[in-house]
């Protein structure tokens, strides 16, 4: 079952969100970096490497050049509170967060929308529609914004990411949002480009218990999340025909009894693997937030830094499949060139990072 969608985005021009990002891409953004620092690492040790033969460092070197001409855009929409610039400044925390705030200022206050300009990767911010009045004219500009294509004619926008409030009990506001509206603006693809986050699951114990919790999980809110989750996901399924895994997370600290964010390695990990793999390392190309604590905590399911460097090596060397490990080492199944780029991948990611353990 899909809906149709009755919004009407003709009072806006889509066209000015392309030029934006053109405008962008002449004109770095306040205090961004200017380098690749991934791509500039990776080449550089490259370069610098004993173990790879002159043909092997010309294929990674043409292969980094290829993905460096690469743009990625990405729109976060969310309830106001929701957290969906605190996970933006908690991936991103290298960057002047302050002062692309001041300059949004000076733009056009009519939009309701923000943008911010990174390596090569766009950030748009909106508030749900349905949350802002006038309502009708805000669900112009989304979905204008969503129905805007790129030179090539495709979307503009690569990923639609949906920030839930764990903890609010309006929660199936935005999830009919999702149906009603977020969902046929999308139009093609929508499947390939909605990403649906649970943030704020630090205070879910205290939101069913009343209670604050001195567990960094507690048993019965990782239920109460798992079964939110999948209460969603089916009925996603079920009203829209959308089949999507749903992430729970804390991009700030809140009451995590460790004091630190929770499971932003995961999503790293999920946003990762749900881009298109031109573009995914695009997002590592960033001024990452750096130290242990922030990527510390997470649920353990999976050993998500391994997934991080898998995706990674693979959209590095062509034809790699899951990191291509041998006895636990990334790329060692491909030989001596295969370990030495495994070697390069994992030291610059964690580097990127600020990880230590």
């Amino acid at each position: 079952m899909q809906f149709d969608n009755h919004v009407n985005t003709s009072i806006f021009n889509p066209r000015i969100f392309r030029s934006q990002v053109s405008e962008s891409g002449k004109k770095p953004a306040l205090n961004a970096m200017s380098s690749l620092p991934l791509f500039d690492a990776i080449s550089q040790q490259v370069s610098a490497s004993t173990d790879m033969d002159a043909s092997y460092k010309a294929r990674i070197d043409r292969r980094l050049q290829v993905l460096s001409h690469n743009t990625l855009n990405l729109l976060i929409i969310g309830s106001k509170g929701a957290g969906k610039s605190a996970t933006v400044q908690a991936l991103f925390g290298g960057y002047d967060w302050r002062a692309a705030d001041l300059k949004n200022d000076e733009s056009d206050a009519s939009s309701k929308i923000r943008r911010q300009q990174l390596n090569q990767l766009t950030v748009w911010q909106a508030d749900l529609p349905s949350e802002n009045e006038p309502a009708q004219e805000r669900w112009s500009e989304l979905g204008a914004l969503l129905s805007e294509t790129n030179a090539d004619n495709e979307p503009l926008i690569d990923r639609v990411i949906v920030v839930l409030d764990s903890a609010s009990s309006n929660i199936d506001d935005c999830y009919l949002d999702i149906c009603h509206s977020i969902v046929p603006m999308m139009g093609a693809m929508t499947e390939n480009r909605l990403t649906i986050l649970m943030n704020k699951a630090d205070k879910v114990a205290r939101h069913i218990r009343g209670t604050h919790a001195n567990v960094l999980m507690p048993l019965d809110a990782e239920i109460w999340l798992d079964c939110t989750a999948a209460t969603l996901r089916y009925r996603l399924a079920h009203n829209t025909g959308i089949q999507t895994c749903l992430l729970a997370y804390s991009a700030l600290a809140g009451e995590s009894p460790n004091g630190r964010p929770y499971n932003l390695q995961k999503l790293m990990a999920k946003m990762l693997a749900d881009l298109p793999e031109e573009k995914r390392l695009l997002l590592l190309n960033q001024p990452l937030t750096c130290g242990d604590d922030q990527w510390r905590d997470h649920d353990d399911k999976l050993i998500y830094m391994q997934s991080i460097e898998n995706l990674c090596f693979d959209s590095l060397h062509v034809g790699a499949r899951d990191g291509d490990r041998f006895g636990g080492q990334l790329g060692a199944f491909l030989g001596r060139h295969g370990r030495a780029m495994g070697d390069i991948v994992s030291d610059t990611i964690r580097a990127q990072m600020g990880m230590t353990i």
